[in-house]
Protein backbone atom coordinates (compact mmCIF):
# COMPACT_ATOMS: atom_id res chain seq x y z
CA UNK A 1 0.00 0.00 0.00
CA UNK A 2 2.91 2.39 0.90
CA UNK A 3 4.61 1.84 -2.41
CA UNK A 4 1.33 3.30 -4.63
CA UNK A 5 0.49 6.00 -2.04
CA UNK A 6 4.86 7.10 -2.73
CA UNK A 7 4.02 8.02 -6.12
CA UNK A 8 1.00 9.77 -6.13
CA UNK A 9 2.73 11.62 -3.46
CA UNK A 10 5.43 12.78 -5.48
CA UNK A 11 3.18 13.67 -7.60
CA UNK A 12 0.95 16.01 -5.68
CA UNK A 13 3.95 17.37 -4.18
CA UNK A 14 5.15 18.33 -7.17
CA UNK A 15 2.14 19.81 -8.62
CA UNK A 16 2.25 22.17 -5.38
CA UNK A 17 6.02 23.17 -6.00
CA UNK A 18 4.90 24.15 -9.84
CA UNK A 19 1.92 26.00 -8.52
CA UNK A 20 3.51 27.44 -5.57
CA UNK A 21 6.96 28.75 -6.28
CA UNK A 22 9.33 28.92 -3.23
CA UNK A 23 7.09 25.71 -1.65
CA UNK A 24 9.58 23.82 0.17
CA UNK A 25 8.69 20.41 1.95
CA UNK A 26 10.51 16.60 3.07
CA UNK A 27 8.95 14.06 1.09
CA UNK A 28 10.66 11.38 2.93
CA UNK A 29 9.02 12.85 6.31
CA UNK A 30 5.57 13.39 4.81
CA UNK A 31 5.85 9.82 3.53
CA UNK A 32 7.06 8.71 6.84
CA UNK A 33 3.97 10.47 8.54
CA UNK A 34 1.61 9.09 5.53
CA UNK A 35 2.73 5.18 6.90
CA UNK A 36 2.31 5.86 10.20
CA UNK A 37 -1.19 7.56 9.68
CA UNK A 38 -2.14 4.37 7.35
CA UNK A 39 -1.20 1.66 10.14
CA UNK A 40 -3.20 3.49 12.75
CA UNK A 41 -6.61 3.55 10.47
CA UNK A 42 -6.09 -0.30 9.78
CA UNK A 43 -5.45 -0.87 13.36
CA UNK A 44 -8.72 0.47 14.65
CA UNK A 45 -10.19 -3.23 15.26
CA UNK A 46 -6.68 -3.76 17.40
CA UNK A 47 -7.65 -0.36 19.07
CA UNK A 48 -11.16 -1.45 19.92
CA UNK A 49 -10.32 -5.06 21.49
CA UNK A 50 -7.09 -3.32 23.52
CA UNK A 51 -9.24 -0.90 25.11
CA UNK A 52 -12.20 -4.35 25.75
CA UNK A 53 -8.98 -5.66 27.19
CA UNK A 54 -8.33 -2.68 29.09
CA UNK A 55 -11.48 -3.14 30.69
CA UNK A 56 -11.47 -6.82 31.54
CA UNK A 57 -7.91 -5.89 32.34
CA UNK A 58 -9.38 -3.34 35.17
CA UNK A 59 -12.55 -5.53 36.46
CA UNK A 60 -9.73 -8.06 37.40
CA UNK A 61 -7.31 -6.16 39.52
CA UNK A 62 -10.55 -4.50 41.02
CA UNK A 63 -11.98 -7.57 42.02
CA UNK A 64 -8.54 -8.63 43.61
CA UNK A 65 -8.16 -4.77 45.23
CA UNK A 66 -11.92 -5.90 46.55
CA UNK A 67 -10.87 -8.85 48.24
CA UNK A 68 -8.21 -6.90 50.54
CA UNK A 69 -9.05 -3.84 52.72
CA UNK A 70 -7.63 -1.46 50.33
CA UNK A 71 -10.95 -0.08 49.08
CA UNK A 72 -11.75 0.53 52.81
CA UNK A 73 -8.71 3.66 52.69
CA UNK A 74 -9.87 6.60 50.67
CA UNK A 75 -6.23 7.65 50.67
CA UNK A 76 -4.52 4.51 49.87
CA UNK A 77 -7.18 4.41 46.37
CA UNK A 78 -6.35 8.03 45.57
CA UNK A 79 -2.11 7.48 45.82
CA UNK A 80 -2.74 3.92 43.89
CA UNK A 81 -4.95 5.83 41.31
CA UNK A 82 -2.53 8.71 40.73
CA UNK A 83 0.15 6.04 40.37
CA UNK A 84 -1.83 4.27 37.93
CA UNK A 85 -2.43 7.39 35.74
CA UNK A 86 1.18 8.33 36.11
CA UNK A 87 2.59 4.60 35.19
CA UNK A 88 0.09 4.63 32.15
CA UNK A 89 1.65 7.05 30.22
CA UNK A 90 4.88 6.14 31.28
CA UNK A 91 4.43 2.54 30.16
CA UNK A 92 3.21 3.79 26.87
CA UNK A 93 5.79 6.21 26.36
CA UNK A 94 8.62 3.28 26.77
CA UNK A 95 7.79 1.00 24.25
CA UNK A 96 5.47 1.24 21.79
CA UNK A 97 4.38 -2.00 20.78
CA UNK A 98 0.51 -4.04 21.15
CA UNK A 99 1.66 -5.57 24.74
CA UNK A 100 2.74 -2.44 26.43
CA UNK A 101 -0.31 -0.29 25.06
CA UNK A 102 -2.93 -2.60 26.42
CA UNK A 103 -1.35 -2.50 29.64
CA UNK A 104 -0.73 1.34 29.83
CA UNK A 105 -4.50 1.50 28.73
CA UNK A 106 -5.81 -1.14 31.60
CA UNK A 107 -3.96 1.26 34.23
CA UNK A 108 -5.30 4.56 32.68
CA UNK A 109 -8.80 2.84 32.94
CA UNK A 110 -8.27 1.63 36.39
CA UNK A 111 -6.34 4.84 37.40
CA UNK A 112 -9.89 6.74 36.79
CA UNK A 113 -11.94 4.03 39.07
CA UNK A 114 -9.43 4.57 41.71
CA UNK A 115 -9.23 8.27 42.13
CA UNK A 116 -13.42 7.76 41.96
CA UNK A 117 -13.92 5.30 45.04
CA UNK A 118 -10.58 7.66 47.02
CA UNK A 119 -12.49 11.14 46.63
CA UNK A 120 -15.63 9.81 46.99
CA UNK A 121 -14.46 7.77 50.52
CA UNK A 122 -12.46 11.07 51.74
CA UNK A 123 -14.97 13.71 50.83
CA UNK A 124 -18.37 11.53 51.25
CA UNK A 125 -19.16 13.76 48.04
CA UNK A 126 -20.26 12.52 44.29
CA UNK A 127 -19.88 16.07 43.19
CA UNK A 128 -15.61 16.12 44.36
CA UNK A 129 -15.32 12.66 42.75
CA UNK A 130 -17.35 13.97 39.35
CA UNK A 131 -14.71 16.88 39.40
CA UNK A 132 -11.61 15.17 40.08
CA UNK A 133 -12.30 12.72 37.33
CA UNK A 134 -12.63 15.87 35.00
CA UNK A 135 -9.73 17.34 35.79
CA UNK A 136 -7.68 13.39 35.56
CA UNK A 137 -9.10 13.70 32.25
CA UNK A 138 -8.16 17.19 31.25
CA UNK A 139 -4.50 16.39 31.88
CA UNK A 140 -4.55 13.03 30.29
CA UNK A 141 -5.91 14.79 27.13
CA UNK A 142 -3.03 17.34 27.24
CA UNK A 143 -0.35 15.42 27.87
CA UNK A 144 -1.05 11.93 27.18
CA UNK A 145 0.31 10.31 23.36
CA UNK A 146 -1.69 7.26 23.48
CA UNK A 147 -4.79 7.93 21.14
CA UNK A 148 -7.11 5.65 23.06
CA UNK A 149 -6.26 7.42 26.30
CA UNK A 150 -7.20 10.60 25.11
CA UNK A 151 -10.30 9.37 23.04
CA UNK A 152 -10.86 7.43 27.01
CA UNK A 153 -10.23 10.36 28.73
CA UNK A 154 -13.14 12.84 26.16
CA UNK A 155 -15.64 10.17 27.30
CA UNK A 156 -14.60 10.33 30.83
CA UNK A 157 -14.52 14.35 30.81
CA UNK A 158 -18.32 14.46 29.04
CA UNK A 159 -19.16 11.71 31.71
CA UNK A 160 -17.83 14.27 34.41
CA UNK A 161 -19.77 17.31 33.41
CA UNK A 162 -22.63 15.41 32.33
CA UNK A 163 -22.51 14.06 36.38
CA UNK A 164 -22.32 17.20 37.75
CA UNK A 165 -25.46 18.43 36.35
CA UNK A 166 -27.51 15.37 37.39
CA UNK A 167 -26.17 15.44 40.85
CA UNK A 168 -26.98 18.84 40.99
CA UNK A 169 -29.79 18.81 39.38
CA UNK A 170 -29.84 21.42 36.85
CA UNK A 171 -30.90 19.16 33.61
CA UNK A 172 -31.58 21.95 31.05
CA UNK A 173 -27.52 22.74 31.71
CA UNK A 174 -27.48 20.04 29.39
CA UNK A 175 -28.47 22.02 26.49
CA UNK A 176 -25.20 23.90 27.08
CA UNK A 177 -22.92 20.53 27.32
CA UNK A 178 -24.96 19.63 24.02
CA UNK A 179 -23.83 23.42 21.92
CA UNK A 180 -20.74 22.88 23.04
CA UNK A 181 -20.38 19.49 21.91
CA UNK A 182 -21.72 20.11 18.71
CA UNK A 183 -19.78 23.06 18.30
CA UNK A 184 -16.80 21.81 18.84
CA UNK A 185 -17.61 19.09 16.39
CA UNK A 186 -18.45 21.50 13.83
CA UNK A 187 -15.61 23.37 13.99
CA UNK A 188 -13.26 20.66 14.12
CA UNK A 189 -15.54 19.93 10.69
CA UNK A 190 -14.96 23.07 9.00
CA UNK A 191 -11.07 24.04 9.86
CA UNK A 192 -9.78 20.45 10.01
CA UNK A 193 -6.39 21.17 7.79
CA UNK A 194 -6.00 24.46 9.51
CA UNK A 195 -6.23 22.68 13.26
CA UNK A 196 -3.73 19.66 11.82
CA UNK A 197 -1.23 22.34 10.40
CA UNK A 198 -1.05 24.03 13.91
CA UNK A 199 1.04 21.71 15.57
CA UNK A 200 2.30 17.94 16.37
CA UNK A 201 0.08 17.39 18.98
CA UNK A 202 -3.25 18.81 17.34
CA UNK A 203 -2.10 16.28 14.47
CA UNK A 204 -1.87 13.42 16.48
CA UNK A 205 -4.85 14.09 19.20
CA UNK A 206 -7.31 15.11 16.26
CA UNK A 207 -8.74 12.45 15.48
CA UNK A 208 -9.53 10.45 18.64
CA UNK A 209 -10.62 13.89 20.10
CA UNK A 210 -13.01 14.04 17.24
CA UNK A 211 -14.33 10.54 17.68
CA UNK A 212 -14.43 11.73 21.67
CA UNK A 213 -16.45 14.45 20.85
CA UNK A 214 -18.70 12.04 18.67
CA UNK A 215 -19.73 9.55 21.23
CA UNK A 216 -19.65 11.85 23.92
CA UNK A 217 -22.73 13.90 21.77
CA UNK A 218 -24.73 10.95 20.81
CA UNK A 219 -24.61 9.31 24.60
CA UNK A 220 -25.44 13.11 25.82
CA UNK A 221 -28.56 12.96 22.90
CA UNK A 222 -29.35 9.41 24.20
CA UNK A 223 -30.04 10.70 27.76
CA UNK A 224 -32.46 13.34 26.00
CA UNK A 225 -34.73 10.58 24.59
CA UNK A 226 -34.47 7.60 27.74
CA UNK A 227 -34.77 10.89 30.68
CA UNK A 228 -37.10 8.13 32.56
CA UNK A 229 -33.59 5.62 32.74
CA UNK A 230 -32.25 8.53 35.33
CA UNK A 231 -35.48 10.38 36.37
CA UNK A 232 -34.33 13.55 35.16
CA UNK A 233 -36.85 16.77 34.01
CA UNK A 234 -35.15 18.03 30.40
CA UNK A 235 -37.18 20.79 29.15
CA UNK A 236 -36.85 23.64 26.33
CA UNK A 237 -35.46 20.86 23.99
CA UNK A 238 -35.94 23.80 21.35
CA UNK A 239 -32.71 25.06 22.60
CA UNK A 240 -30.33 22.08 21.24
CA UNK A 241 -32.87 21.61 18.31
CA UNK A 242 -32.36 25.39 16.59
CA UNK A 243 -28.47 25.09 17.53
CA UNK A 244 -27.72 21.47 16.22
CA UNK A 245 -29.66 22.83 12.80
CA UNK A 246 -27.96 25.52 12.49
CA UNK A 247 -24.59 23.56 12.68
CA UNK A 248 -26.39 21.85 10.37
CA UNK A 249 -27.00 24.47 7.63
CA UNK A 250 -23.79 26.12 8.58
CA UNK A 251 -21.80 22.63 7.19
CA UNK A 252 -24.25 22.40 4.23
CA UNK A 253 -23.78 25.74 3.43
CA UNK A 254 -19.84 25.34 3.09
CA UNK A 255 -20.16 22.01 1.20
CA UNK A 256 -22.23 23.76 -1.17
CA UNK A 257 -19.81 26.60 -1.75
CA UNK A 258 -17.07 24.10 -2.14
CA UNK A 259 -19.32 22.25 -4.64
CA UNK A 260 -19.44 25.28 -7.16
CA UNK A 261 -23.06 25.69 -6.10
CA UNK A 262 -24.10 28.67 -7.07
CA UNK A 263 -27.09 29.67 -8.94
CA UNK A 264 -29.84 31.37 -6.40
CA UNK A 265 -32.84 29.02 -7.78
CA UNK A 266 -30.95 25.38 -6.58
CA UNK A 267 -29.60 26.98 -3.08
CA UNK A 268 -33.24 28.70 -2.59
CA UNK A 269 -35.14 24.96 -3.21
CA UNK A 270 -32.14 23.57 -1.48
CA UNK A 271 -32.43 25.54 1.30
CA UNK A 272 -36.04 25.74 1.63
CA UNK A 273 -36.23 21.51 1.38
CA UNK A 274 -33.48 21.62 4.53
CA UNK A 275 -35.83 23.87 6.29
CA UNK A 276 -38.81 21.73 5.54
CA UNK A 277 -37.20 19.09 6.71
CA UNK A 278 -35.59 19.96 10.19
CA UNK A 279 -38.43 22.02 11.50
CA UNK A 280 -40.07 19.33 12.61
CA UNK A 281 -37.07 18.41 14.62
CA UNK A 282 -37.01 21.16 16.53
CA UNK A 283 -38.21 19.44 19.86
CA UNK A 284 -36.36 16.32 19.07
CA UNK A 285 -32.32 17.06 18.77
CA UNK A 286 -31.42 13.60 18.86
CA UNK A 287 -32.33 13.49 14.84
CA UNK A 288 -30.35 16.51 13.87
CA UNK A 289 -27.61 15.59 16.30
CA UNK A 290 -26.94 12.22 14.36
CA UNK A 291 -27.62 13.96 10.99
CA UNK A 292 -24.83 16.42 12.14
CA UNK A 293 -22.65 13.55 13.04
CA UNK A 294 -23.30 12.02 9.72
CA UNK A 295 -22.39 15.10 8.10
CA UNK A 296 -19.55 16.71 9.44
CA UNK A 297 -17.72 13.25 9.55
CA UNK A 298 -18.81 12.84 5.57
CA UNK A 299 -17.69 16.19 4.66
CA UNK A 300 -13.53 15.09 5.84
CA UNK A 301 -14.15 11.81 4.71
CA UNK A 302 -14.12 9.95 7.69
CA UNK A 303 -15.87 6.36 7.35
CA UNK A 304 -16.31 5.36 10.83
CA UNK A 305 -17.63 8.30 11.99
CA UNK A 306 -20.23 8.51 9.25
CA UNK A 307 -20.93 4.48 10.18
CA UNK A 308 -21.75 5.48 13.90
CA UNK A 309 -23.80 8.82 12.69
CA UNK A 310 -25.95 6.56 10.45
CA UNK A 311 -26.81 3.86 12.98
CA UNK A 312 -27.27 6.94 15.72
CA UNK A 313 -29.96 8.20 13.38
CA UNK A 314 -31.46 5.18 12.93
CA UNK A 315 -31.83 4.71 16.09
CA UNK A 316 -33.44 7.95 16.71
CA UNK A 317 -35.34 8.44 13.59
CA UNK A 318 -37.25 5.22 15.21
CA UNK A 319 -37.75 6.49 18.56
CA UNK A 320 -38.92 9.50 16.52
CA UNK A 321 -41.53 7.97 15.02
CA UNK A 322 -42.72 6.26 17.87
CA UNK A 323 -42.79 9.62 19.96
CA UNK A 324 -45.14 11.49 17.31
CA UNK A 325 -48.34 12.58 19.55
CA UNK A 326 -50.19 11.43 15.95
CA UNK A 327 -52.15 8.92 14.69
CA UNK A 328 -51.38 5.88 12.40
CA UNK A 329 -52.47 7.52 9.47
CA UNK A 330 -50.62 11.03 10.38
CA UNK A 331 -47.07 9.52 10.86
CA UNK A 332 -47.65 7.53 6.92
CA UNK A 333 -48.23 10.90 5.66
CA UNK A 334 -45.00 12.41 7.47
CA UNK A 335 -43.38 9.59 6.02
CA UNK A 336 -44.35 9.99 2.67
CA UNK A 337 -43.48 14.05 2.24
CA UNK A 338 -40.13 13.33 3.83
CA UNK A 339 -39.43 10.27 1.19
CA UNK A 340 -41.08 12.97 -1.68
CA UNK A 341 -38.52 15.05 -0.41
CA UNK A 342 -36.24 13.31 -0.58
CA UNK A 343 -36.46 11.85 -4.32
CA UNK A 344 -37.00 15.84 -5.07
CA UNK A 345 -33.58 16.84 -3.45
CA UNK A 346 -31.85 13.80 -5.27
CA UNK A 347 -33.35 14.42 -8.60
CA UNK A 348 -32.51 18.25 -8.51
CA UNK A 349 -29.10 17.14 -7.47
CA UNK A 350 -28.85 14.23 -10.11
CA UNK A 351 -29.58 17.36 -12.85
CA UNK A 352 -27.60 20.16 -11.36
CA UNK A 353 -24.59 17.54 -11.58
CA UNK A 354 -25.60 16.87 -15.49
CA UNK A 355 -25.40 20.53 -16.48
CA UNK A 356 -22.23 20.85 -15.19
CA UNK A 357 -20.43 17.52 -16.87
CA UNK A 358 -17.46 17.86 -18.70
Amino acid sequence: MADKEYPRLSNVLEQIAQEQPGFQYNELVIAAEIDQATSLLKRWPVKLLTILGGLLAMGTLMGAIASTQLLQSGTAMLVFGLIFLIGAEVVIRSNKDTTADALGISMNITSYVMLAFGIGQMTDSASAAALTLGIASALVLVFSKSAVCVFISVLVLNGSLLSLIFIHKVYNLSHVLVMLLAGMLTLMSLSEAKLLALSRRFALVFGPVRMGLIFSLIITLVLFVHQKLLSTNITHFWMSGLFLIGCLLLLLHRALRESGVKDQKTLGIFYTCCAVVLLPTVLAPSVPGALLVVLSSFYIGHRTGSWVGLLALAYFLVLYYYDLNMTLLAKSGVLVLMGSLFLAGQYLLNRYLRSHEA
